[in-house]
């Protein structure tokens, strides 16, 4: 598995849920098994520094395409991406692949995936862990991204997300959208500009960043011109359907658990896992410093090493 080229990991297809499943499952003979889940606009390859490593450590690594993502089917409906379907997604893929329990770990929309899936199914998850997505407890009343935005501006970038200005901005110009996008946080500009209002057009052309290798950005853009924008954008059109499916669990987590936040995230800072063991009573809290939004390949050798000794105490692999 070579991370600076995503046609060295191992491809596998399968139904599950009503869908088609793209995912990569390395190194199958472990008994124990991690699930890890990516966020938008992001596939499988967002794990591509954490999946050799964790691999090599001894774990089964099975990291799906998200629904409305690259190879993965992409139901048009908003309703078919709640939280609810997505961990019955993920239960589905390891029931067909046999694996009764895993460590779920997200980043992302992934990290809030993460999170559900321990709430949903709680008999499939031995442990639960996230990258920059805080654990946040389900709402007991509906409250429109329009009003969630003014108490959490640092998300004001979402209502654009949701319109179908966006979805035809990111088709029109999908290279120059992952080049401007996936870049370390030292070189990141603000995801949707203040002036233009636009993800792309209107600004100037940023080019890849050199910690983008060129066959990873080749295949984003590939995987997106095949799939299109859409279905990936409904995470950010589905909070009423997550409300109705979300609004009943059990808001408190009680399995072992590992937050790790990264220091200049604009999106997902810090201190958005503030009092965080009020509800998740037996997690830990983990941080790397001068990172962004991107922190598993900005800096992944932290990341990595959090991962590795975390999972030591609460899901060690058999020497």
């Amino acid at each position: 598995m070579d991370p600076s080229d995503p046609t060295t990991f191992t491809h596998y297809y399968c139904q599950a849920n009503g869908i088609r499943i793209q995912y990569i499952d390395e190194n199958q003979s472990s008994e124990k098994a991690l699930l890890l889940i990516h966020g938008w606009p992001d596939l499988w390859c967002g794990w591509r520094e954490q999946i050799p490593f964790l691999a090599k450590l001894g774990y089964r690594v099975i990291v799906p395409t998200l629904r409305g993502f690259g190879e993965t089917d992409a139901p048009a409906e908003t309703s078919a991406y709640g939280d609810k379907t997505l961990s019955s997604d993920f239960a589905a893929l390891l029931d067909h692949l046999q694996v009764p329990t895993v460590v779920v770990i997200g980043h992302d929309w992934g990290g809030l995936c993460a999170w559900r899936f321990s709430q949903f199914y709680r008999e499939r998850v031995d442990a639960v862990a996230s990258f920059c997505t805080p654990y946040i407890a389900p709402e007991k009343q509906y409250i429109p991204l329009e009003v969630l935005v003014q108490y959490a501006p640092n998300l004001s970038y979402q209502v654009y997300l949701t319109t179908p200005a966006a979805e035809a901005e990111i088709n029109a110009n999908l290279e120059a959208f992952f080049k401007r996008l996936h870049r370390p946080i030292a070189d990141f500009e603000s995801i949707v500009d203040e002036t233009s209002g636009t993800l792309v057009e209107g600004r100037p052309v940023a080019p890849k960043s050199d910690a983008i290798p060129q066959k990873v950005l080749d295949y984003y853009v590939s995987a997106y011109k095949k799939r299109g924008a859409a279905g990936g954008l409904n995470f950010y059109k589905r909070r009423k359907v997550n409300f109705e499916e979300c609004k009943d669990l059990d808001p408190v987590i009680t399995k072992p658990a590992l937050m790790v936040t990264a220091e200049l995230d604009p999106a997902l800072p810090p201190s958005m896992a503030h009092g965080i063991e009020k509800l998740v009573p037996n997690v830990e809290v983990q941080h790397v410093e001068g990172a962004g939004h991107w922190v598993l390949w900005e800096k992944p050798a932290e990341c990595n090493a959090h991962l590795k000794d975390w999972l030591a105490k609460v899901y060690p692999v058999k020497s």
